[in-house]
């Protein structure tokens, strides 16, 4: 009987430290008063560029970018996936800001992941950051099929200056 109780212990543990442990940010954390495209390119608004992309078929359509609105720094973003997706979004987002004249980037503000169950996802953040820098965001579009089918783009957008 001990040996049992040792042997239904030990794949518990091998089961549990084995297994993925994910947080999700709850919506409301980055989502603000949706803004719509249309909006956001009304506004001074730069969008991110992709260097690579380390294509795996699970993300079929992305943006990501920031706008200027007074002295508020608007954050969207869009992740589309594949149906068979279960997980889609963003993980690392962080806002990075330097002085005018500086070549360092320093981190401003991390906002962690935004993820959600489905499908697709869409950021929309508005942040009120102090004058006299310049600003740009980076984050990373997320898709997971399973644990071993996963798909990141990285995202970096171009500055701007407040």
């Amino acid at each position: 009987m001990k040996k049992i109780f040792s042997v239904i212990l030990l794949v518990c543990t091998l089961i549990c430290g084995v297994s993925p442990v994910t947080t999700f940010a709850s919506n409301d954390t980055l989502t603000d008063d949706e803004i719509t495209i249309e909006e956001f390119e009304a506004l001074e608004h730069v969008y991110a560029v992709y260097p690579e992309n380390r294509a795996t078929g699970l993300i079929v359509d992305h943006y990501f970018g920031i706008a200027k609105e007074g002295s508020t720094l608007v954050i969207t973003g869009m992740t589309a996936c594949t149906s068979e997706v279960v997980k889609c979004g963003f993980k690392d987002i962080v806002i990075e800001r330097r002085l005018n004249s500086s070549s360092s980037w320093s981190e401003y503000s991390t906002l962690g992941d935004f993820l959600t169950e489905s499908t697709s996802c869409n950021l929309s953040k508005r942040i009120t950051v102090p004058s006299g820098y310049q600003y740009r965001v980076t984050a990373t579009h997320y898709a997971k099929k399973s644990l071993f089918s996963v798909q990141k783009i990285d995202a970096e957008t171009g500055y701007l200056t407040f």
